[in-house]
């Protein structure tokens, strides 16, 4: 767990004016978060089962008939060629057009439906449509989400210090921070997840070595053959005191185990350079 840290908007100026500002910038976006910060905390529970991750970007269907598509090319000459050339060119483009009776009657039908407003007038009068030149077009990527859930019972007195340590960690963690003033609230702490691979070997002072390094952002550690995870926010977290049915309890209150539920959404989408590049047979799998 770390402390939220917000992103800030980046652009590299590359050229200044005194008397006309800011003239070229080579880059604008927004900064990715250091995600090397400090840890407030750690969490080491073993894998579950049914790890899967699934990732998704969003197309959608676009159209644009030959009018829209004339227009847009006028515009866009115009722009990039100046007006006046610009101009001369769409032109140039529509006198061409024009040469065909189809384009004739196509044109001259589909002002006339615009202006009276009968949309349909060119499929009432030749049958047939302007083609919509459909195409499915590139939207936006996806915010991942992940879903967990774990049962801790507490054999020993230590060990529900722990469970109690865990559910306390997740759910205070999670929550809203109030300012002192009380009149704003602060985003809450972030999750840093990893699936990790190194076992133990049974010598206690390599053991003691892999588990200090597990607790850190080493990616040494992590889970070549898993899926990565880029930072994450906690949206959700439940708490079932009653796991196995009827209410049980140790002679201190402790209950006998609890059910735990998290699910985190990433903050930010993966993108093809967050992979890197590793040849033709990659070492790992990635996010």
């Amino acid at each position: 767990m770390m402390a939220f840290k917000p992103t800030k908007m980046k652009g590299e100026i590359t050229k200044t004016d005194d008397k006309k500002g800011i003239q070229g910038v080579s880059s604008l976006g927004i900064s990715d978060r250091d995600s090397d910060r400090q840890s407030i905390g750690t969490v080491i529970l073993p894998i579950p089962g049914g790890i899967q991750d699934s990732q998704q970007v969003s197309w959608n269907q676009d159209n644009i008939n030959p009018m829209q598509l004339a227009l847009a090319n006028i515009a866009l000459s115009g722009i990039t060629e100046g007006l006046g050339k610009g101009a001369g060119t769409a032109t140039d483009l529509v006198k061409s057009a024009l040469k065909s009776e189809d384009t004739k009657t196509a044109l001259g039908t589909y002002i006339a439906g615009q202006a009276s407003g009968a949309q349909n007038l060119l499929t009432r009068t030749t049958g047939a449509v302007m083609n919509p030149n459909m195409e499915l077009l590139f939207n936006a990527p996806n915010i991942r989400n992940f879903s967990f859930a774990f049962t801790l019972a507490p054999r020993s007195k230590e060990e529900a210090k722990t469970v109690i340590k865990i559910i306390r960690f997740f759910k205070q963690g999670m929550a809203p921070i109030r300012s002192k003033s009380r009149l704003f609230l602060k985003s809450p702490h972030t999750f840093r997840l990893a699936y990790k691979h190194k076992a133990l070997t049974g010598d206690p002072d390599r053991d003691r070595s892999l588990i200090a390094n597990q607790r850190t952002n080493n990616a040494a550690t992590d889970h070549p053959y898993l899926n990565k995870f880029k930072e994450c926010a906690m949206g959700s977290f439940g708490v079932n005191y009653t796991p196995n049915g009827p209410y049980s309890t140790y002679e201190d209150g402790v209950m006998t185990a609890y059910n735990i539920t998290m699910n985190f959404q990433e903050m930010n989408p993966i993108y093809n350079d967050d992979y890197g590049s590793s040849g033709p047979l990659p070492a790992e799998i990635g996010f």
